[in-house]
């Protein structure tokens, strides 16, 4: 039976801009409604696979109802100003997947919809209407012949489930809301009366008619008054909110046939719009890759030939494939070079084979008598040393600290480094967005690359995937290879950008470009654990978890689990009957925010989240440490230059910079990181850096003053603005000065202030102008950076890293303060990340040069973790501090904290 789809669009629309965040693009278009009806879209074709889909439009809606009452939706105001210009961003999304959008001048979508309904079901199709409004709940019939979804809740409405929901069957859902009355869309209904009452009233009399005609019988005195005095406005209201199933729709139902999207409409639109994960889930276009010969070296003279010829070009393409794609643990399994086109000749790119099956070099078949590789890996590896080890040959690439690592392990020093077109793409923008190579690609040099892991998978996916060691020969050479000249052109294009911004260029070839040889150091060196020590930590963790739990179940006065939403929504909100502040798909929230404020009445939300943080930590460093040690029985984590559009590096697999610091559990952790014997850790702290990048860049006399007099600065701060001398500051007022430091850093407003202190709003106001009117110069540079930005669009650090702010001028409020608070957060933040990174390769070229066998093991935020021999644990220390406090030379001194000790714990 052929199936029709009626998508309530206005409805989807208004209903995806309220449930999401603010969203926009990097010019900044807002998307966030395009964006949930979008998916909204996707989900319920990909789900009900219709035979026919439509989507249905408002067009001058009002005005076929405000003939009959002049005060419909008149309480209604404009759209917000940032949805409006979405409604034409969806129009193109419906042109491009071919969906059609109809609407009739006058009426609403519902009416639309409904005479869509009815022609349909007299045609034999079976309908279903996308909605959340209840008004469309009326066309709902048995037997499947109308249902109603919503996807937003995953939701389906027949008759039964109409009733259960409402207390009717759906041919008197208009009663139903004919007796409510409706405010939002301003029409009259009985004062007092909702959805139970209603559908008592009409259970009792049997229509809607028969309860105005007999509300003489209605025994309850004010609502018998009510239903008399308003039987007019009941019946105004019934014609209201009637659909109309009867519209002269110009609109056949076989052209409502659902049509295969505009694959390359849809792909660059949603590419335009930066729905990047709608991108990814497209089916994938016939790879178009750069114009260029492709070729695989099978035996030493090749790639000798190849060698030869990359180092008369002088600058080639690279890429390194390892087995799994992790180089840090994984053999190599081959080689790619792009060469550049030159005398006549097109680009070219060579795969060399490292770790290949036999049956894989023969074609993959398996065959008895498949040739072995021609080529052993060992002679492969000694022909192209002299290619990777030559300085002079420019490197480029995509993620060549993988490269570098890769090589390192296998006993081979990659030199010559030219441009990685991963970093490029991130200093470029390093807002929202994904640096993936294919990605960068088809939005820089408009290609459309093949993927590896598709590769694999075409024969499934996890343990049904082809290793890439297995794959035929040819296949996989010319994958790697069309990916290679993808990457070699892409670093050449961003390459240009990056010269046409000086400051980028110096930043990436002074700063990020050596980073990444010295964070593959890092990651290859690892550091030591004391699984032991860690397991006992385990243990009393465990035993704390236990012992809360049972604390908790006698609080609640039941058992439960608290990881369940459902099982401590129950307990919360039924069972001890504690106020719900927030809702989620699924009931009532309990996350963290909600969880606070509901610890101020009651023990048991404060007991709830010290057991998720316990358990937290349990699971994701005291459990899971051990597990992921390398080999060589240290643990070696993996540092990201292009994640945090701050600058920040981040850490993965396994995530050191999550660590609490400041936590009994946090330092217990930091006790199970030790040094190898005969050594000892050292920690080097840079003590609030972020707030003398403030004093540097604001100028301000008063916080400079007290950096140069090395004053306590919060007691400073207290004193200044309580009015107190620095000796009679008390702790809450320091605590309080400390607060709004470092909280002038994040934008930090009067409310924010208040709810952490727990102040009364005029009173946290009252502080926060005490402290600019001391501070006089913070508040004029955090008034000039935000009109800067309004003005650039943009903010920059010290070092002319840059971030882009496209809703610096969005009319969404919410959205343009958190632009606001950006501009001012990211020039601190993102300088005292420079800051680091500078300090980082002062110091390893210090202790290069000094001849020390000391190594720099971990950065975290604004710390260094360095393993130093025991005799030259002083010497070493010297070289750290000096290189930090020399990372720059800014109007007040960098300090730093230094500590040693044979564990992380007791150098910090």
């Amino acid at each position: 039976m052929p199936s029709l789809w009626l998508v309530d669009g206005s409805h989807a629309i208004f209903r995806a801009y309220h449930a999401l965040p603010h969203l926009s693009t990097r010019t900044g278009v807002p998307t966030n409604a395009v964006y949930g009806f979008t998916t909204m879209l996707l989900k319920a074709i990909r789900e009900g696979a219709p035979t026919h889909l439509a989507v249905a439009f408002d067009e001058e809606a009002k005005a076929a109802r405000a003939a009959i009452y002049p005060a419909y939706k008149g309480t209604r105001g404009a759209a917000p100003e940032d949805l409006t210009p979405q409604f034409p961003l969806v129009r193109r999304v419906l042109e491009a997947m071919r969906v059609p959008a109809i609407g009739f001048s006058g009426w609403e979508a519902d009416d639309v919809i409904a005479t869509l309904a009815r022609r349909a079901r007299r045609e034999g199709f079976q309908v279903v209407v996308v909605t959340g409004d209840k008004d469309l709940l009326q066309l709902v019939e048995p037997d499947s012949g109308v249902r109603c979804y919503d996807t937003m809740y995953e939701k389906w409405y027949g008759p039964a489930e109409v009733e259960e929901k409402w207390g009717v069957p759906p041919a008197q859902v208009a009663d139903l809301l004919a007796l409510m009355g409706d405010p939002i869309d301003n029409i009259p209904g009985v004062p007092g009366v909702g959805q139970k009452t209603a559908a008592a009233l009409l259970k009792e009399f049997g229509s809607l008619e028969a309860v105005l005609a007999r509300a003489g019988e209605i025994k309850k005195p004010k609502l018998r008054e009510n239903v008399l005095a308003h039987a007019d406005g009941v019946r105004l209201a019934r014609k209201l909110v009637q659909l109309q199933d009867d519209l002269a729709l110009d609109v056949a139902l076989p052209a409502l046939a659902r049509e295969p999207l505009d694959e390359p409409k849809t792909r660059a639109l949603f590419t335009e719009l930066e729905f990047t994960r709608l991108v990814s889930d497209l089916p994938r276009p016939p790879p178009t890759p750069p114009a260029g010969r492709r070729s695989i070296a099978r035996s030493r003279t090749q790639v000798e030939e190849l060698v030869a010829r990359a180092r008369k070009a002088g600058r080639v393409g690279i890429a390194t494939l390892t087995t799994r794609g992790e180089p840090l643990s994984d053999a190599l399994l081959g080689f790619a070079v792009s060469l550049p086109p030159g005398e006549g000749a097109d680009a070219e790119s060579v795969y060399v084979p490292l770790g290949h099956s036999a049956s894989a070099q023969a074609g993959g078949d398996g065959a008895l008598f498949a040739p072995k590789p021609t080529l052993p890996p060992e002679e492969a590896m000694s022909a192209l040393r002299p290619l990777l080890e030559d300085a002079a040959v420019l490197k480029d690439g995509h993620d060549l600290k993988a490269d570098v690592i890769a090589w390192r392990r296998a006993g081979v020093t990659l030199r010559g480094l030219g441009i990685d077109a991963r970093l490029g793409s991130y200093l470029l923008d390093p807002t929202g967005r994904d640096h993936d190579l294919a990605l960068s690609a088809r939005e820089r040099i408009r290609c459309e690359l093949p993927s590896l892991i598709e590769l694999s998978e075409r024969s499934g996916k996890g343990k049904k995937a082809t290793p890439l060691a297995e794959l035929a020969l040819e296949e996989l050479g010319a994958c790697a290879g069309a990916r290679v000249e993808g990457a070699r052109r892409l670093a050449e294009a961003l390459e240009q950008d990056l010269r046409e911004a000086p400051a980028l260029w110096t930043l990436y070839d002074e700063l990020e470009k050596p980073l990444l040889v010295l964070l593959a150091d890092l990651e290859i060196t690892g550091i030591g654990l004391d699984v032991a020590r860690l397991q006992r930590i385990g243990a009393e963790v465990g035993a704390q978890i236990d012992a809360l739990l049972k604390e908790i179940w006698s609080i609640a006065g039941t058992e439960f689990l608290p990881a369940s939403t459902q099982q401590l929504a129950e307990v919360l909100y039924t069972r001890l009957g504690l106020p719900v502040l927030k809702r989620g798909k699924t009931g009532p929230s309990t996350d963290q925010e909600v969880l606070e404020k509901l610890a101020e009445q009651h023990a048991l939300p404060a007991k709830i989240l010290e057991h998720r943080q316990l358990t937290k930590l349990k699971n994701t460093y005291l459990d899971a440490l051990p597990a992921a040690l390398g080999a060589d029985g240290r643990l070696h984590t993996t540092f990201d230059q292009a994640v945090a559009a701050t600058g920040r590096l981040s850490s993965i697999n396994p995530n050191l910079q999550n660590i609490p610091i400041r936590t009994p559990i946090g330092a217990k952790i930091r006790e199970a990181f030790v040094a190898r014997a005969g050594c000892r850790l050292l920690s080097a702290d840079y003590s609030q850096v972020e707030l003398r990048v403030l004093a540097h860049i604001s100028g301000d006399p008063v916080l400079r003053s007290s950096f140069e007099a090395k004053e306590d600065l919060h007691a400073r701060t207290a004193g200044e603005t309580f009015g107190v001398p620095p000796g009679e500051v008390t702790r809450q007022q320091r605590d309080i000065a400390k607060m709004i430091n470092y909280g002038i850093a994040y934008g930090l407003s009067a409310f924010g202030l208040a709810q952490r202190l727990g102040l009364p709003g005029g009173e946290a106001q009252r502080i926060i102008d005490r402290y600019f009117a001391r501070y006089a110069g913070v508040k004029a540079w955090l008034d000039d950076t935000i009109e800067a930005a309004r003005r650039e669009g943009m903010v920059t650090t010290l070092f002319g890293r840059r971030r882009f702010l496209p809703d610096i001028h969005s009319k969404n409020a919410a959205a343009r303060n958190a632009a606001e608070r950006t501009a001012v957060n990211t020039p601190i933040q993102g300088t005292a990340a420079d800051l680091i990174k500078r300090a980082m390769l002062r110091v390893d070229r210090a202790l290069r040069e000094g001849g020390l066998r000391t190594k720099m093991l971990l950065q975290v935020h604004d710390e260094l973790v360095l393993e130093a021999p025991l005799d030259e644990v002083q010497a070493a220390g010297a070289i750290v501090v000096a290189g930090m406090r020399g990372a720059a030379d800014l109007a007040v001194p960098l300090e730093v904290d230094l500590g040693e000790g044979e564990t992380w714990g007791a150098a910090h």
